[in-house]
C-alpha cells in the first residue's frame, strides 16, 4: 500500500474515533427523549427501500407520550408537513450536536401558538421556520413536545436523531449514549459471489451465485458446497440482526472482509451524509431488494459510491483466486451492540473464461455524460449519475396516446441522482400543455412525474429506469364533505372534516376559507382528508360560509363550498 494511502487511511480512522469517543464522553449528559422504557422498532443505519435511516425509532404504542429535550438546548427549527417527518423539532446544543424529534403529535403550548400564528401569516399548513435562539429554551429533561404518528410514520413512535451541528451529518448513538439491550449476534442467511468483468465466473456460469449458509458446531457460519471462481469478483451477504424482545429486523454497524486473513473491506456505519443517500441502493444489491425484499450487502465498493463509511479497503474489495490455489474467505459481521457473527469458507481459482467479446455499443461510462435520441425523444444522462458503468438501451416500443412509448435501461439499475428526458409535443396537442405531464410505468403502475416545460417540449426529471411517455391529466381533483353539509349545526364537534382526491398527478395545494377569510385545513395524506379545528380565528356571525379549494398538480382546480351554523 503506497505511503500516501495509508496516511490517509490512519487520518480517516481518527476522524471516526475521535468523533464517536467525544460522544460517549457526554454519556452521562444526555438524557432519553421519553420518560417510558425503551424499546426500538428501529435502528440507526438500518437499510430502508432507498435510503438509510438516520436516527432510532422509540416504540409508543399510543400517541401523546411526552418527549423531553436530552439536553440543555435551544429549538433551532421547527417543521410542519404531511410528508416526511410530520410535526418535528430541531434543538441546538452547547456541544455542537444537534437533536432531532419527529412524528410528533403536537408542540408545547408556546411553540404551538407560534406555529398557528406563522401558519396564519403564511396561509399554509406545511411551515418550515427556524425560530430564534432565545425564544424557546428548554432545559434537560423538560416536556417539548407529545409523540405521535405524523408524516411518513406506519404507526405511534418517536424518531430520534443526534446530528453533528455544522455538518448535519445524522450519528449513531445506540450504545454510546442509550443501551438497549442486546445480546443476539446478527443472523446470516446467504452468500453471494459475484462476476465482475465480461470474462468472471463463478462455479462455471456468468451469472452471480447465491448459496444459504448454515452455522456448523462451533458457531461459524459456512456454504454448503465447494465455491469455484475465474477472474474477478466480488462477495456478498444477506444477514440481519435482532434485539431482545422484539421481533423486528435490524441492519449492522460492522462488516469486514478478509482474505487469507489480509483485511480488503471495512464498513463503518456510524455516521451518514445526506446527500450520498442514494448510495444505499449501491452498497446493497438494488436488484434483490426489487426481486425478493432481500439486502444483500455488497462487499466491494461501485465507483461511484463515495459514501464516507469506508475506512479502509483494497481494490475497493474486488479480488482475482489464483487459479489452481485457494483463498481463504472470512466475513464478520458486527451489530450495533458489539455482537459478532462469522463466515468462513473458500474458494478455488480456476481459468477464468476468454471467449471473444464484442464491444457492445450500448455501454456507458458512469463518469461520461451520454445523450440518446430520436425526433420526438431526449435522454441526458449526466456524469455521475450511474454508479458504475452500464449496458443501457434506449427503445422506442410503440406509439402511444400522446407521445411514443420509450423503454430506458434495465429497472433493475440503481441511480446515484436524476437524468433528464424530454419528449417534442406535437402541434395538435399544444392547448393541452398546461395539463401534460411524463409518466413511468413499472409492473403496470404508472407515476406522475413533475414535468418542466419549454416550448414544444416537456421535460422531467427521473431517478429511475423504465418505461416513459406523455400523458394528460384533465379531471380535478374530488372533494367530498365528511361531517359538513348545508345548513348542519356544528356546535357539537370540534372541527370540520372533508376528503380530497385526485385520480392522477396528485394533491398540490389546498385552501380553506370561512366567511371568505382563510383558515388553518390540515392535511391528513393517509385518510386523504383535511381538517379545521375551530380555533379563535374564525369570528362570530350569524352565518357561516365555507369554501373549500384544491388544486392538483396540473393545475386542474375543484371548488366545495356549503354553510352551516354553529351556534
Amino acid at each position: 500500500m503506497k505511503l500516501n494511502k495509508i496516511i490517509a487511511l490512519l487520518f480517516a480512522i481518527s476522524l471516526f474515533g475521535s468523533a464517536f469517543a467525544q460522544i460517549d464522553n457526554y454519556k452521562h449528559y444526555f438524557v432519553n427523549p421519553l420518560r417510558i422504557e425503551p424499546s426500538l422498532s428501529g435502528n440507526f443505519g438500518e437499510p430502508r427501500s432507498a435510503h438509510f435511516h438516520t436516527g432510532i425509532d422509540y416504540r409508543t404504542y399510543t400517541e401523546g407520550k411526552d418527549v423531553v429535550c436530552v439536553a440543555d438546548g435551544y429549538v433551532s427549527r421547527i417543521l410542519v408537513s404531511p410528508w416526511g417527518y410530520g410535526l418535528a423539532l430541531y434543538v441546538n446544543h452547547p456541544n455542537n450536536y444537534t437533536t432531532v424529534y419527529a412524528h410528533l403529535s403536537r408542540f408545547y403550548p408556546e411553540i404551538e401558538q407560534f406555529i398557528e400564528r406563522v401558519q396564519y401569516e403564511t396561509q399554509s399548513f406545511s411551515i418550515d421556520t427556524m425560530p430564534p435562539s432565545d425564544l424557546f429554551v428548554f432545559k434537560r429533561g423538560q416536556t417539548m413536545a407529545y409523540s405521535g404518528n405524523t408524516g411518513h410514520s406506519e404507526g405511534p413512535h418517536l424518531h430520534f436523531e443526534m446530528r453533528e451541528t455544522d455538518t448535519e451529518y445524522p450519528v449513531n448513538v445506540l450504545e454510546s449514549l442509550y443501551h438497549v439491550e442486546d445480546n443476539i449476534a446478527p443472523e446470516i442467511n446467504f452468500l453471494y459471489v459475484y462476476p465482475l468483468s465480461d470474462n468472471s465466473t463463478v462455479n462455471g456460469k456468468k451469472t452471480k451465485y447465491k448459496t444459504k449458509l448454515k452455522r456448523n458446531s462451533d458457531g461459524i457460519y459456512i456454504p454448503p458446497y465447494g465455491i469455484k471462481s475465474g477472474g474477478t469478483i466480488g462477495i456478498g451477504l444477506a444477514y440481519v440482526d435482532r434485539m431482545n424482545g422484539t421481533s423486528n429486523r435490524y441492519g449492522a454497524e460492522i462488516v469486514k472482509l478478509f482474505i487469507d486473513d489480509e483485511l480488503v473491506y471495512h464498513s463503518v456505519v456510524d455516521k451518514l451524509d445526506f446527500s450520498k443517500q442514494t448510495c444505499k441502493n449501491s452498497m446493497f444489491d438494488y436488484a434483490e431488494f426489487l426481486s425478493d425484499e432481500l439486502h444483500v450487502h455488497k462487499l466491494y465498493i461501485e465507483p461511484n459510491n463515495d459514501m464516507m463509511i469506508y475506512p479502509l479497503s483494497v481494490n475497493d474489495g474486488i479480488f482475482n483466486v489464483i487459479v489452481g490455489e485457494k483463498s481463504r474467505i472470512k466475513i464478520e459481521v458486527y451489530d450495533y451492540a458489539n455482537n459478532k457473527s462469522v463466515v468462513e469458507f473458500s474458494i478455488s481459482g480456476v481459468e477464468a473464461d476468454f471467449d471473444d467479446t464484442s464491444v457492445n455499443e450500448n455501454f456507458l461510462e458512469w463518469d461520461k455524460t451520454n445523450i440518446f435520441l430520436d425526433e420526438s425523444c431526449r435522454v441526458e444522462i449526466d456524469s455521475a449519475v450511474l454508479f458504475k458503468d452500464e449496458i443501457i438501451f434506449f427503445t422506442r416500443l410503440r406509439d402511444g396516446k400522446y407521445s411514443g412509448v420509450y423503454k430506458l435501461g434495465d429497472e433493475n439499475i440503481p441511480l446515484k441522482k436524476d437524468f433528464k428526458i424530454s419528449f417534442f409535443v406535437d402541434d395538435k396537442f399544444l392547448n393541452y400543455l398546461d395539463k401534460m405531464f411524463v409518466v413511468r410505468e413499472r409492473e403496470g403502475i404508472v407515476r406522475y412525474i413533475k414535468p418542466e416545460v419549454c416550448q414544444n417540449y416537456i421535460s422531467a426529471s427521473s431517478s429511475y429506469f423504465g418505461k416513459f411517455y406523455l400523458w394528460l391529466d384533465t379531471i380535478p381533483p374530488k372533494i367530498t364533505p365528511i361531517n359538513v353539509s348545508k345548513n348542519k349545526n356544528m356546535k357539537n364537534v370540534s372541527y370540520i372534516e372533508l376528503k380530497i382526491e385526485d385520480n392522477f398527478s396528485g394533491i398540490a395545494d389546498y385552501d380553506m376559507y370561512i366567511n371568505g377569510d382563510w383558515v388553518l385545513g390540515r392535511y391528513e395524506p393517509r385518510g386523504s382528508r383535511i381538517k379545521y379545528y375551530f380555533d379563535s380565528k374564525m369570528a362570530v356571525a350569524d352565518k357561516y360560509d365555507l369554501k373549500v379549494v384544491v388544486k392538483d398538480n396540473v393545475n386542474n382546480i375543484s371548488v366545495y363550498e356549503t354553510d352551516f351554523k354553529w351556534k
